[in-house]
């Protein structure tokens, strides 16, 4: 999966100059739900959303951490099933990272050790019909995903050691088509 992001991040990246509508609505939903306190996005990518939000990142693709970290973001080379921290955080934030996990459980285990005590965990999915348009669309990123529901991550979430605190929906075009689950350690 590595590959597809590395070798067309600025394709990537572009979706969202395009898509601005999307973008905005997805981060205002982050934003309402966004706790304070020292915040570690999992899967940066360009940095989008964190540049936004004061997190910092880490990401696989040095290609994408290079445009995150002109936009300000501190970004570290890593893995999301090794990440270089212990206790550290008072939040995680996986934006629309999730489907891309070839191990996800493992990956929100990973995420609970970077956690300080009551720490949360920001899980956004995209979900229903518009699910459907990302695989009509044969996208490159898209091909391989695995998109979760709402109950999936709940129980990922559980079996790592963590509640479900509260569920958060946003309308981009069909109605409540991205979910932002909150997991608190």
């Amino acid at each position: 999966m590595l590959s597809v992001f590395d070798e067309r991040w600025k394709e990537y990246d572009e979706w969202y100059d395009r898509h601005r509508d999307i973008f905005l609505k997805e981060l205002e939903l982050i934003e309402r739900n966004l706790p304070d306190g020292y915040c570690l996005e999992v899967g940066v990518g360009t940095g989008r959303f964190a540049s936004c939000l004061g997190c910092i990142g880490i990401d696989i693709s040095l290609n994408m951490l290079k445009l995150a970290k002109k936009r300000g973001v501190d970004v570290v080379l890593a893995d999301a099933l090794n990440l270089p921290f212990r206790q550290v955080f008072d939040i995680v934030l996986l934006a629309f990272t999730l489907c891309f996990l070839e191990k996800p459980v493992e990956a929100l285990m990973e995420a609970s050790k970077v956690l300080r005590n009551n720490g949360r965990i920001l899980i956004c999915i995209v979900r229903g019909k518009l699910i459907e348009d990302y695989r009509k669309k044969n996208s490159p990123f898209y091909r391989a995903a695995k998109f979760y529901s709402v109950e999936d991550v709940s129980r990922m979430l559980e079996r790592t050691g963590f509640f479900v605190e509260k569920i958060d929906f946003t309308d981009l075009k069909y109605g409540r088509d991205v979910a932002l689950i909150v997991g608190r350690k």
